[in-house]
């Protein structure tokens, strides 16, 4: 997943804000709930409740793709986006999208000014999550 929609917070009732959502959940986080539990069963546990929808599942080096998936999806789901963002509870909402780190001395990622203003329209802060890829990933 690369353009992701993550809602948090300590008051947020995640299961009733479920209730009557259309949009695709691609992961719940509970208060309380351990991080990694499988790995790290006596590890740390989340201290906010949360969301994390998915806006766009291309590729982290497709990244005008998922500009444009994430401004289409962010139309089509103004509803339940502004629901998300004035829910009780809730108190962030980013837009992040991971993209590729590319292997070069300077990294420049352009957002258009029409996804800007959606998502600020919106209530959304945007974030730039940069990942390694390839043999960088590999070292990672």
């Amino acid at each position: 997943m690369s353009a992701v929609l993550r809602a948090y917070g300590a008051e947020f009732d995640v299961e009733a804000f479920l209730t009557g959502c259309s949009m695709p959940v691609c992961a719940v986080k509970r208060r309380g709930e351990l991080v990694f539990p499988a790995s790290r069963p006596n590890g740390r546990r989340h201290e906010q409740s949360g969301i994390h929808v998915l806006a766009s599942g291309a590729e982290f080096d497709e990244f005008p793709r998922q500009v444009e998936d994430a401004s289409t999806f962010l139309q089509v789901e103004a509803e339940q986006v502004r629901r998300l963002v004035t829910f009780p509870g809730v108190e962030c909402v980013t837009l992040d999208f991971g993209i590729a780190c590319r292997d070069i001395a300077w990294q420049s990622d352009h957002l258009p000014a029409e996804l800007v203003r959606l998502a600020g329209s919106l209530g959304l802060a945007i974030e730039l999550s940069h990942y390694p890829t390839g043999e960088a990933a590999e070292d990672a």
